[in-house]
């Protein structure tokens, strides 16, 4: 389907994108791109349907040189693409009219065309929200628009770059079935992604470093050198690190298990059963915990908000949230896509008002006639579902120091705060303050927008999908930033459909659905009892279902991280082993 043939692009300005790349991806084929920021995934990708032409070398699209202007409208015709952000390719007034454009375009008859909208938007989950504009959706609906348009094409083969990175875990699975029935239709698939088990559908990985084919194979060889894909910045899945660990210390288990119900039957076949229970610490109750006892930052009381109240086009964003946030606290918001996640940590600064209900922040009452919102902004940082979009200056430095500037500080006071959210974030002060700031790698303007934000210092975090599209190095490096913050007191809230992060990172998680809060729990409460994920209509984290599988061996451990699990289970077995009740496993 796809011939790449030393393939090299340099993009205007000089940068070397891709260097003398060559692979194939066979008619018929499940592959996934997986690589660092800046490794040039998204740039092949684009290579593929003719979006971009070679500097050098060849690509063979469906046997067509997609540097031949002659095959470019053959290819898309072929060839369907859903990037990244969905509103670089949403065109239409209305979700049916924006689904149909392609359609329209292939000139199909239109009983044929309403047919294809219809089961795109069933199978993509947006039929209710047929006639509504698209720039109303949430983030995560607006991704699943774009898929419904690429999906409605029927195409012989499918791009998908990042395509699920704003979806919750249920839609998520269900785009991961939809690729996969598509896929078993003779449909050619090709995912750029981060999320490494999403690399675990394909028949083929190609990993990408500095816009070369570092490592190439199916997702068992390929996942098997976590060593090789930790220095590229990359990981491997959860379960695939616990089994690597565990292998490590006890060789009698499997190192190359990838998932939860390969890893339980690898230990049900190698360990003994307990001669005694391993009870995992109980965790306090969640008003027992200290960091979520102290002073509130911000508090949310049966907040309701309407969008376009009054219009033909009013929409329900909230219908009863409740929600508190303390000093030095994570707290995670959770929900399906269009829960109103979003709407509320936008009212936590004060671009929303609330129609109904209390929101006091930072000692402010912003249902009062006029509130001080200056107060608000100054101690209140929020960074927005696609920071990006955020930065507007030319240089690095200049829009990092933008907001102390506009509270009117002192040019060495500026200087100081601009350096010290640089160095929290790991950006190199004297090294990028005069750089461009389009020169940027996506994960750097991630920080940059970030750094910009946190120059002002402020006493609330406020973050949406702060991880979205970042490769797995920057994103841990992005949570341990956030872990120094909160030492120094900073508190945090955020919005994630990253259950995994959930469990690295928040005290409290709090669920949303339908414009409501429906719970709030400890996060230890979630890793001792995952149904309460499943209740609220969650899949449960791999490394959650493997910890409720060890319960049923009789190893009960409940840990925030893969290497905390594996340290856990091996401290059990090492009790087993000193209490001489493993039936000789010191031995085996």
């Amino acid at each position: 389907m796809f011939s790449v043939e030393h393939l090299t692009f340099r993009y205007d300005d000089g940068t070397l994108a891709l260097d003398d790349v060559s692979l194939e991806v066979p008619r018929g084929s499940y592959a996934v791109l997986l690589g660092a920021n800046g490794s040039g995934k998204s740039t092949l990708a684009r290579h593929l349907n003719g979006l971009l032409r070679p500097t050098s070398g060849r690509v063979l699209s469906s046997g067509l040189p997609t540097d031949d202007p002659r095959n470019v409208l053959p290819i898309r015709a072929r060839v369907g693409m859903v990037f990244q952000n969905p509103d670089n390719q949403i065109v239409a007034t209305t979700v049916a009219d924006d689904v149909a454009f392609g359609l329209e375009n292939l000139g199909l008859p239109a009983d044929e065309i309403e047919r294809r909208v219809d089961w795109a938007l069933e199978v993509t989950g947006l039929l209710a929200e047929r006639e509504r504009p698209p720039h109303m959706l949430s983030g995560g609906q607006k991704q699943r628009l774009a898929i419904a348009g690429a999906v409605a094409m029927r195409q012989e083969a499918l791009i998908l770059d990042e395509a699920t990175s704003s979806l919750d875990s249920a839609g998520r699975r269900e785009v991961r079935e939809l690729v996969q029935d598509l896929h078993r239709g003779g449909v050619t698939v090709l995912a750029v992604t981060h999320r490494m088990e999403e690399a675990l559908d394909a028949d083929r990985v190609f990993v990408l470093s500095h816009g070369r084919v570092a490592l190439q194979g199916r997702p068992r060889e390929v996942f098997a050198q976590a060593g090789e894909l930790r220095r590229l910045n990359l990981a491997v899945p959860d379960v695939a690190a616990v089994s690597a660990a565990l292998h490590a210390a006890r060789p009698a288990i499997s190192g190359r298990c990838l998932t939860s119900q390969e890893l339980l039957e690898e230990l049900h076949r190698a360990l003994p059963a307990p001669s005694s229970a391993h009870p995992a610490k109980a965790a306090p109750p969640l008003e027992d915990r200290p960091c979520l006892s102290a002073p509130p930052v911000a508090e949310v009381r049966s907040l309701a908000h309407t969008y376009l109240r009054r219009t033909p086009l009013e929409h329900i964003g909230l219908r009863h949230a409740d929600l508190t946030v303390r000093e030095g606290a994570a707290v995670a918001i959770v929900g399906p896509t269009g829960s109103g996640k979003s709407t509320v940590m936008q009212h936590l600064n004060g671009i929303l008002r609330p129609d109904e209900g209390q929101v006091r922040v930072v000692g402010v009452d912003l249902a009062a006639p006029r509130p001080n919102l200056r107060r608000v902004r100054l101690k209140v940082g929020m960074l927005f579902q696609n920071p990006e979009d955020q930065l507007f200056e030319q240089l690095v430095g200049d829009d990092v120091a933008y907001g102390p500037f506009q509270a009117g500080w002192p040019l060495d006071k500026v200087r100081e705060h601009v350096r010290w959210a640089m160095q929290v974030l790991g950006l190199d002060f004297e090294a990028l303050k005069d750089r461009p700031v389009f020169s940027l790698s996506g994960g750097e303007k991630r920080r940059v927008a970030l750094a910009g934000v946190l120059a002002l210092r402020p006493d609330l975090l406020v973050l949406d999908e702060p991880t979205a599209g970042l490769d797995p190095r920057t994103a841990q490096d992005l949570l341990a930033a956030f872990a120094r913050l909160r030492a120094e007191g900073v508190a945090l809230v955020f919005v994630t459909h990253n259950l995994d992060e959930v469990l690295a990172v928040a005290d409290e998680i709090v669920i949303l659905q339908d414009g409501r809060t429906m719970g709030r729990f400890a996060t230890e409460e979630l890793l001792r009892s995952p149904e309460v994920l499943e209740r609220h209509g969650f899949d449960v984290p791999a490394l959650l279902e493997l910890q409720r599988g060890l319960r049923g061996l009789g190893y009960d451990v409940a840990a925030r991280r893969p290497s905390d699990l594996a340290a856990a289970l091996l401290e059990a077995l090492e009790q087993e082993d000193a209490a001489g009740g493993a039936a000789g496993w010191a031995r085996r």
